[in-house]
Order: structure tokens, then sequence, then C-alpha cells
């Protein structure tokens, strides 16, 4: 689903992802955005569609990405973009673009075989199951999550993590 801009300049978008973990690897997409250059790592999620939770949301959004199948749990971080905040970031502030990102624990209800989803983005080339270990040592957008993520998958296995409110991080 793509956003239009509206006349004034500004949008905003709300977007949910999936934090899915087995076996102390963390399921994520592969690609090449920001950078047509550079391998990047990100959670599998995306943009809420009219009517839709953001738990569907990032139900659906994990599924279209890999193939896999999980149902939304606890909401993890709450997170927000505003590009014109992030001079350093590779969307325009001139774009007027708002994020608003929700981050989700997800339970596997079925796992394909072989990884792959139905409706990629754009710039992803892959979907691999990375060692939580590694993810601090990835690229990875947000960077933020980087060196949260780890601890994170800990806490909310363990079902002793709490939901945050990240603010407008990049």
């Amino acid at each position: 689903m793509t956003t239009q801009q509206p006349a004034d300049g500004f949008y905003l978008r709300n977007a949910a992802s999936g934090l899915v973990v087995r076996a102390g690897h963390v399921l994520m997409v592969r690609g090449t955005w920001p950078d047509p250059n550079a391998e990047t790592y990100w959670l599998p999620g995306g943009g809420q569609q009219p009517g839709e939770t953001l738990a569907a949301c990032a139900e659906r959004e994990v599924h279209e990405e890999t193939g896999v199948r999980v149902t939304a749990g606890q909401m993890l971080v709450l997170r927000e973009h505003i590009a014109g905040n992030h001079p350093e970031s590779n969307i325009p502030a001139e774009s007027g673009h708002h994020r608003v990102e929700a981050v989700f624990w997800c339970e596997i209800l079925h796992e394909p075989a072989t990884l792959g989803g139905t409706n990629h983005d754009d710039p992803q080339t892959g979907v691999e199951w990375v060692p939580l270990d590694k993810v601090a040592g990835l690229p990875m957008i947000p960077p933020f999550l980087q060196r949260l993520l780890p601890g994170l998958a800990v806490q909310a296995a363990a079902g002793t993590a709490h939901a945050f409110y990240a603010g407008d991080v990049e």
C-alpha cells in the first residue's frame, strides 16, 4: 500500500513490526535500503492498512515478507521517526515524513520449509534467522533497535518485558 503525500507536504504513517525469535535467533529481513549499495537488516514489518489493528498489521507484514505465520502478543516498543528532526536520515526533511511504529512480540504459528514471503518490499533481498548475539554487529534500521534487540528478545521470551515509548529516534 502506498501512502499519498497530502498537498500540505506532511503525512503520518502508522506501521508495525514483529519480533520473532526461535532458538536464540531473530527473524530478520535483509535488503538494500536505505542505501542501494549496502546491505541492511530490519524486522519484518510495514504500513498499517485502513481498518487494520497494529497487531494485525504486524502479523500480516511478517507473513508477507517472510512466509512465517505468527500471532502478535505484547507490544514492546512504540517509536516515532520525524524526518525533519534527523538531518542524518536518508529521508529528506522536506518530505514531511512522520512514521509511528509499534514493535510486537510474535509467537510462531507456522514456519514454512523455506523462508520467503509473498509480498516483499522492493529493496528486500532475503530473509534469515540471525543469531541474537550477532545483531549488534549488523547494519540495522532503525539503528536504535540494534543495541536493544538482544535484551528485549530475552525479556519478552521470559515474560518480563515492559512496553516503552522510545520517542522520535533514528
